[in-house]
């Protein structure tokens, strides 16, 4: 059987059924192999960048593996950024290289290149990837594969990458015959079960002594898929919730424990709740400084921390931040764990720890009524709740990197069954169309809800072709302020306002995309005032297949709130007058 052919197989058996890819003279043989196998297909893109990303999408809406191919040299080095993304956000999926032939190969050699196009994409992946391995023996074909994906699914899931030189890819392999993968050769690095059981008993005790108890919901609940599990353990407690960006999605925003999203960007009230409390109970998330601000130190820090996380590193990264307890494990293990140890706890005084974090909920809404009064443009956060409340109660919504992230998080009202999820921690422009691309794949060509920025839209742009070659049905919304808004916010801390290389004035430029969409023979709808929002929304979101809606925001656009550098992040800009301020802290404040 020829290599390749196995290779497709190997793949479409565990349940791909597409691959993103541009074709090249390294890849052709791996491209026609897809071609052969009916359970798979290949998918063309415009760019390797915006295949990898689209597999990276694919693989969180299949919760499988996400696959793309790329050939040797430049190819394979535009799957970079993709990669990053998987990596960072815990995502496993496959991406596939052709490289030059073996006997083209510069090996030990101490030169630059050999074979045309030979780049060593290996060694350039290796620090954002689980597993990157070039084949060299055919015969191990089957352990390399079944290797990469036990490493890519099992622990912190993340990306692998097999490069497979072209005489690699012909070469004649008997399937009966190849070596198989011991899964006992990758040693585990979690907590044993009987260690999880002790750390548990040790924070139900510590639980049980708290009286502002908080949890965090983190990306790890849905990386794990245990979002029911989660759900039940937080109605067993009956603790407020906070949620990371990651975790936006993991409880319905209607749900009466729920109080928002903390961080530089999170909510006051979120932010609040976490810096009040006594106990935190983190859940699958790296509190990074996103999340803990510029100052680890200050973050909940008259509380007593659980940290849960399947990676032991982000648990114990000794930067300010240390666990009372740090448990180190699957979420599938000790969720279930939880539910049974703390199914009868009691806090006292919880009903006014409650009480106290919901009424900041309603004292510091997301939207403020001033901003639903705008009469020129369109306010940022008025759309995003607007469309938020538009939505089908299944939808998937996909966010590009910039302030339309911030906005999008800080405004939506996610529901029971609606997925929202962006590339948090690689955070790419460019990263919305193109995960949307493999989401629609992954559901079947369902509608994908696309909200980017005028610049993320420019950074892969190309790829309106794809969603048109394929009738992809996404709906792309442009939050457009002609301008990169959130850099114009850190130049306005830090320049005075002197937006170099952000604004028309110095050199960053807008397209006219409603006429490019056009082009495209794309259909297209403009938002340019409150008064036409909902109905052009509606217009937008009945339409059956792609379509581009170019919202304008005035270019003055800001973040609010937001956290200053150096501040804890119970202190978001703008501040609140110190004497509110102050009435707001249960603990004191620096």
């Amino acid at each position: 059987m020829k290599l390749s052919d196995y290779l497709v197989d190997f793949l479409a058996n565990r349940g791909i059924r597409h691959v993103f890819q541009i074709i090249g003279g390294a890849s052709v043989h791996m491209v026609d192999s897809l071609s052969k196998n009916k359970d798979i297909t290949y998918i063309c893109v415009q760019h390797e960048q915006a295949g990898a990303m689209a597999a990276e999408a694919y693989s969180r809406m299949t919760k499988n593996l996400g696959a793309a191919m790329a050939t040797s040299g430049p190819g394979m080095t535009n799957l970079i950024t993709g990669i990053a993304c998987a990596y960072f956000d815990s995502t496993p999926t496959i991406y596939l290289t052709g490289q030059v032939n073996t006997f083209e190969s510069k090996g030990r050699r101490r030169v630059r290149q050999v074979g045309f196009q030979e780049t060593d994409i290996v060694a350039m992946v290796k620090p954002v990837t689980k597993f990157a391995q070039k084949i060299t023996d055919p015969q191990k074909i089957r352990y390399t594969l079944e290797k990469a994906i036990y490493i890519a699914k099992n622990g912190r899931p993340g990306p692998v990458l097999i490069d497979i030189p072209m005489d690699i890819q012909m070469a004649q392999v008997n399937p009966a015959k190849l070596l198989r993968f011991d899964p006992s050769e990758i040693k585990s690095s979690t907590d044993s079960h009987s260690q999880l059981v002790k750390k548990a008993q040790k924070a139900r005790k510590l639980i049980s002594n708290s009286v502002r108890p908080v949890v965090i919901a983190g990306g790890g609940i849905r990386y794990a898929d245990v979002v029911s599990a989660f759900k039940k353990l937080v109605n067993i407690l009956g603790f407020p919730v906070v949620s990371t960006w990651s975790g936006i999605d993991v409880i319905s925003h209607d749900h009466p424990l729920y109080i928002g999203q903390i961080g530089v960007y999170g909510s006051r009230a979120a932010n609040f709740t976490v810096q009040n409390s006594d106990c935190v109970i983190s859940l699958g998330s790296r509190l990074d400084t996103r999340i803990t601000g510029g100052r680890p130190e200050t973050f909940a820090r008259c509380a007593k921390k659980i940290i849960v996380d399947i990676d032991r590193a982000e648990i114990f990264k000794h930067r300010g931040l240390e666990p009372d307890i740090g448990i180190c494990g699957d979420l599938k293990e000790i969720l279930p764990l939880f539910i049974t140890l703390l199914k009868n706890i009691r806090i006292t005084k919880l009903r006014d720890w409650l009480k106290k974090t919901t009424s900041w909920k309603k004292r510091y809404p997301s939207v403020l009524p001033v901003w639903r009064k705008r009469e020129n443009k369109v306010d940022p956060y008025v759309f995003v709740e607007t469309l938020s409340n538009l939505l089908p109660d299944t939808s998937v919504t996909i966010t590009d990197i910039g302030a339309n992230l911030a906005w999008t998080i800080q405004a939506f009202h996610v529901r029971e069954k609606q997925r929202l999820f962006s590339a948090m921690g690689n955070a790419p422009m460019g990263y919305s169309l193109s995960a949307g691309i493999g989401a629609s794949f992954a559901m079947r060509k369902k509608p994908i809800i696309c909200i980017t920025g005028d610049g993320g839209l420019q950074i892969n742009i190309q790829e309106l072709q794809t969603i048109v070659y394929y009738k992809l049905p996404l709906k792309v919304f442009i939050l457009n302020n002609h301008s990169y808004g959130i850099i114009k916010q850190f130049q306005d801390m830090y320049f005075n306002g002197k937006y170099l290389a952000s604004c028309p004035k110095y050199g960053y430029s807008v397209p006219d995309f409603i006429k490019i969409a056009k082009a495209y023979g794309i259909a297209t709808e403009e938002i340019s005032s409150h008064k036409e929002m909902k109905s052009k929304i509606k217009k937008v979101l009945k339409h059956q297949g792609p379509i581009i809606c170019d919202v304008i925001l005035p270019d003055d656009a800001k973040i609010i709130p937001k956290l200053e550098f150096g501040k804890p992040i119970e202190d978001l800009s703008p501040l609140l007058p110190r004497s509110e301020f102050v009435k707001n802290m249960i603990i004191d404040p620096i």
